[in-house]
Formats: C-alpha cells, structure tokens, sequence
C-alpha cells in the first residue's frame, strides 16, 4: 500500500514539475516532495523484498525438519524391525533387512549430493511423504548438477522437476488409485536426462501429454515420450533433455 501511494505521489510531483507553471519556492518543494517519494518507495521496495526473503526461509526451515520427522519416523521403524527379528530369533531375516537399509541409505547420500540444495529438499521430502503419489528416486551413480555445467539454472531445474511430478500427481486417475512415480536421473557425456515412469490407469493421458509438452517448451528442454504403445497398458514414460556445456 505504501509503495502505491509513494508511486503515485512521485507521479505526480514528476507531471507538476515538468508541465506546471510555478515559482521557485514551489518547485523547490515539489522536488523534495518528489525526492521524499522515491526514497519511500524505494524503502518500501526493500522491506517488502526482506519480507519474501524471510517467508522463503522459513518455510526451508519448516521443510527441513519435516523432512527430519519423517526420516527419524523411518529409521525407528527400521530398528523396531530389526530388534522384532532378533528377539524372535529369525536371524536369517536379518541380512535382508540390513541390506534394505544400506541401499536406502546410499540413495539418500546420492540424492543429498546432487549439489542444488532446494531439488535435494524437494526430493527428499517427496520421497518419503510422497502422500497421494509416491516417489521413488532412482541414481545409479552419483551426480554432482552443479559440476555438469547444465545449461539451466538449479531454481529452473528444480522448478521443472516439480513441475513434472504435480503434473502426475494431480492427473485424475483410475478408481483413485495411488501408484508409484518412478524418477530417475542419467548424466550422459553432454547432456542430463530427466526419465520419468508411470505405471497406472490415467483417464485423460493425452492431457498430461499436452501438459508435460507446455512444461518442456516454457523451459527450453527437449521432451521425449518413449511410451505411445503403452497407454493402454497404463505404462507412461517420458525423458527431458538438458544439453551440458561442459564436463
């Protein structure tokens, strides 16, 4: 509200003095009433931007230890698992178990270490509170996006990624049912491949497709759809493209 009315006011000291016919005194203060409008406004400007900046912090901070709830949830799952094998004595159930573990512990450290801070929350958080659509991440060697030099930004990278999973998460489906998104990353000599793979009724697939297309052209990535013999079988996976500029 301040801005508007110190944008206005600075407005009209601006037409006053340049169509105006006044005498000194007036223009004097028509010009310090235009000075004292710009620094308002500017002011206001800054205090409103250290507004946002706050809300976006806090809210990290709140995602962040959403993110900690769930995974401190998960690991007393585990070990209330592991302590049920062993006081029952079924200790050959144990191997399986600790190798569950490891592997979720070695996606976790690969998707920890992508390097863009805002996509490693995003994924982590979806991953293990995926709500109506679970997301299942998958990294079979580890990938540093902030060394690849992607030719996008990581807030455009991680704003496309988001994106693509509420595109599917959001698509009217079947009996409602809830089915597994399937998101994996490859790194290939020049280039990111984002593949995404859904496997379950969508009742109007070629709306996602028209959406998915939107989302690739406002972002300048190249979109592949490697699943048009599929539709039918509820089988629906499509690659983004991103060119890397360097090694």
């Amino acid at each position: 509200m301040m801005q508007a009315v110190s944008s206005l006011m600075g407005l009209g000291c601006a037409i006053a003095l340049i169509g105006w016919d006044m005498s000194l005194l007036w223009r004097i203060i028509t010009a310090l009433l235009l000075i004292i409008s710009i620094c308002t406004g500017v002011m206001s400007y800054y205090r409103e931007r250290m507004r946002q900046h706050e809300r976006l912090i806090r809210s990290a901070h709140l995602g962040a230890l959403e993110l900690m709830n769930h995974q401190r949830h998960d690991w007393m799952n585990d070990l209330q698992l592991l302590y049920g094998y062993v006081r029952l004595n079924k200790i050959d159930k144990l191997p399986h178990c600790v190798e569950t573990i490891k592997a979720r512990m070695m996606e976790e450290s690969r998707i920890a270490k992508l390097g863009f801070p805002e996509l490693v929350l995003f994924l982590l958080q979806n991953r293990v509170s995926g709500g109506t659509m679970p997301l299942q991440i998958r990294l079979t060697e580890q990938i540093e996006l902030d060394r690849i030099g992607l030719s996008t930004s990581g807030e455009q990278l991680t704003e496309l990624i988001i994106q693509i999973v509420q595109t599917f998460r959001l698509a009217p489906k079947q009996n409602d049912e809830i089915m597994e998104l399937q998101l994996q990353l490859i790194h290939e000599s020049n280039e990111l491949i984002i593949r995404c793979e859904y496997e379950g009724k969508l009742l109007q697939p070629d709306e996602v497709a028209r959406q998915l297309k939107q989302t690739a052209t406002e972002r300048g990535v190249r979109l592949e759809q490697l699943s048009t013999k599929q539709h039918d079988n509820g089988i629906h996976i499509y690659q983004w493209i991103i060119p890397c500029m360097t090694e």
